[in-house]
């Protein structure tokens, strides 16, 4: 059972600034790319890797299981202003639990809400521009913000990787989860 969940992040722009603001906090070294995947991930979910769940559940596991386990590291983030959707810190998780079976459903659950459209990612990264010429021109210069644009219409916004700096920064290890499952996971740190 699918369920779509909307919040206009276009009607939004102070709770979007917020938003993006925090994750500057946590990831100073940020670049475009990063806060592209971030509102990509806010609009449009978990979607593009739900094709193939045992793929998805395969590469949880070996990548549990090769993670150092990191206590005093921020659980959940926010990635949507509306905060029906987080990502899940998988060495944080680690730091209390040995295994990743209680997330599991939560996961594949999670990879069955609908949350956004293409349209609607559009319109996010258009606020993005704005936000950007106004509010954080300092760490998204205007013309990587350019470039990055003119390389998104071109291959049609698709899915991308964080970017090399934020990988050697901050080795991300995530997953998705809902709002509605975070009070399920039996962690002390969930925020």
């Amino acid at each position: 059972m699918q369920t779509k969940v909307t919040f206009g992040f276009r009607k939004n722009r102070g709770r979007l600034l917020q938003l993006l603001l925090q994750h500057l906090t946590w990831y100073p070294c940020m670049q475009v790319q990063d806060a592209y995947k971030l509102l990509y991930q806010g609009v449009m979910g978990a979607e593009h890797i739900s094709s193939n769940q045992q793929e998805f559940l395969h590469q949880l596991e070996i990548e549990f299981e090769s993670l150092s386990a990191t206590a005093g590291q921020q659980l959940v983030e926010p990635i949507r202003v509306d905060q029906a959707l987080f990502r899940l810190n998988l060495r944080a998780y680690k730091s209390e639990h040995t295994s990743i079976d209680l997330l599991i459903p939560y996961f594949l659950d999670t990879l069955l809400i609908d949350y956004g459209t293409k349209a609607e990612l559009i319109g996010t990264w258009q606020t993005f521009i704005r936000i950007c010429d106004k509010d954080l021109s300092e760490p998204f210069p205007d013309p990587e913000v350019k470039q990055f644009s003119q390389w998104l219409e071109q291959e049609d916004y698709p899915a991308v990787h964080h970017s090399e700096v934020y990988r050697r920064e901050y080795l991300p290890a995530y997953r998705l989860i809902a709002a509605q499952f975070i009070p399920l996971l039996g962690v002390t740190n969930a925020g």
